[in-house]
């Protein structure tokens, strides 16, 4: 799968649970937009530029991770290994 394919999927998820939950805080909408902006910048990109740009949102997506005692654990941990990849580079 498309590493900002993933990502994209990430944050459209996250978006729908905060709606769901009506907790959408403002530093978390403002973090979603970014993913959502960079991913759309870079999709045409090769694989090692998707993870350069995994390493630009990193903070973002540290921002709205799920708790990792939630049933979206298997969710955080993709998330994490997506971000240990971007390092790798």
């Amino acid at each position: 799968m498309n590493t900002l394919h993933k990502l994209k999927k990430f944050a459209k998820s996250r978006e729908k649970a905060y709606q769901i939950a009506n907790s959408m805080e403002a530093g978390k909408m403002k973090a979603i937009s970014r993913i959502n902006r960079v991913a759309d910048f870079f999709a045409g990109k090769s694989e090692a530029a998707q993870l350069r740009a995994v390493a630009q949102v990193e903070q973002d997506i540290l921002l709205i991770l799920p708790d990792p005692r939630s049933r979206y654990a298997k969710l955080r941990q993709r998330m994490l290994d997506l971000i240990q990849q971007s390092r790798g580079l």
